[in-house]
């Protein structure tokens, strides 16, 4: 579950702990999905009057065209995804080529990559190379990227995935398909969930997945059976479900989970009852993210995401305050609020002012990932970054927000 240039110290997926949460039919509550992109119109300093944008967007392609042709090959992905944005035929190619990469972790950046840009035929060669490799490790790493960052393109490509015997694939696919609208969706997902030759753990990822749906109060009942009689894996997908109904029994079905010894579903249980704004929960989040054992913090610090902005907005506040965090989990933390309905201005602040380059690194993407013109001039001076993939990261998020505006026939 990376951004696209996490690849250089390639992490392990989060667990369901932590996937992009749905809104309720008619809700309005924080954080059920992406922000919307600050608009052209907005203040952005510096960067922001006319001939300051054009140019600084100028600097960053130049940037990445040198980057283009460095040693290492995490700079070099980084590079030409910046530049497919602008049109470069030469560097989609390239990461085309990466794709089928010996070395998976690069492999993993040039899929990331790939389902970043925006240019139309980065979803083409994406759908190409499953089709030539659809098993193995490909196929695990997509679905996981998916996961954390939906396509609606993609949605027949997941559903095609649920037919694979890899319990990996299908719980990822699941996990990408929880917020997409796709046809017939609650006839097809139900009848996996419904389907008795399915373990429980894929039913009750297909339970969460039909909580989108008008099949919501039946599948919450199943959700909260599965909690109780489930696998461990099962029991950990029930918790993140039950998450999005607030009332007497899930509450007292998450608190269960709690008290258990499955330390997976007790994680997600608290990330759940934090969501309602329970203080107990809250708490017990913030120690997990500041002291958390093994992957235990990066999966807490994920899990934000799930949270009303309220809510992670203090949770954030707290242990950015109060502690030295670990550097992936500080990054955890801040890839989280790509997708948080809140102002991230002082996880912002916090991030591109670290003394570690590789938060500093995830806080410009979080810029680029949340396209806010306003940060440009926070950004920009990146570009001369002593750090290869900080430049890289400027150069991309640069691109990314002012990409409309570069003219391919200007020089600097």
């Amino acid at each position: 579950m990376l951004n696209p240039f996490n690849a250089r110290a390639l992490c392990l997926a989060m667990t369901l702990a932590c996937p992009v949460v749905m809104a309720a039919p008619g809700s309005t509550t924080a954080a059920q999905g992406a922000p919307q992109a600050a608009s052209k119109g907005d203040a952005g300093g510096g960067a922001e009057d006319a001939q300051a944008a054009p140019r600084l967007v100028r600097e960053a392609v130049s940037v990445a065209r040198q980057l283009r042709k460095s040693d290492n090959v995490y700079d070099q992905v980084a590079a030409a995804g910046t530049l497919v944005d602008i049109g470069d035929k030469e560097s989609l190619q390239f990461l085309a080529d990466t794709l089928s990469h010996a070395d998976w972790s690069v492999m993993r950046s040039a899929i990331d990559m790939l389902l970043n840009v925006q240019h139309p035929a980065g979803i083409d060669l994406i759908y190409r190379a499953a089709q030539q490799n659809p098993e193995g490790v490909f196929i695990k790493f997509l679905s996981e990227s998916l996961a954390t960052r939906p396509r609606e393109d993609m949605a027949e490509f997941l559903m095609n995935a649920l037919k694979a015997d890899d319990t990996w694939v299908k719980k990822h696919a699941l996990q990408a398909l929880a917020t997409l609208p796709f046809s017939d969706k609650e006839k097809r997902i139900r009848s996996i969930a419904e389907d008795d030759h399915q373990d429980s753990m894929t039913r009750a990822y297909a339970y969460y997945v039909l909580m989108d749906t008008a099949a919501r109060n039946q599948s919450l009942d199943k959700l909260l059976d599965l909690a109780a009689n489930g696998s461990p894996d099962a029991q950990e997908a029930a918790a993140v479900g039950l998450g999005l109904v607030k009332n007497a029994k899930t509450q007292a079905a998450l608190q269960s989970l709690e008290a258990s010894d499955n330390s997976r579903a007790q994680l997600a249980a608290y990330a759940s009852e934090a969501g309602f704004g329970a203080d107990a929960a809250i708490s017990v989040i913030v120690e997990k993210i500041a002291h958390g054992s093994g992957m235990e913090s990066s999966v807490a610090a994920a899990s934000v995401r799930r949270m009303p902005g309220p809510i992670a907005s203090q949770i954030s506040e707290l242990v950015t305050t109060c502690c030295k965090l670990d550097t992936e989990v500080a990054a955890r933390l801040l890839e989280s609020w790509a997708t948080i309905d809140a102002d991230p201005a002082r996880m912002l602040k916090w991030g591109l002012n670290h003394a570690d380059p590789s938060v500093r690194m995830q806080a410009v993407w979080l810029v680029g990932e949340r396209q806010d013109r306003k940060y440009l001039k926070d950004i920009g001076p990146f570009l001369k970054d002593s750090d290869s993939g900080i430049r890289a990261m400027a150069s991309w998020a640069i691109v990314r927000i002012l990409g409309d505006e570069y003219d391919l026939g200007v020089e600097i």
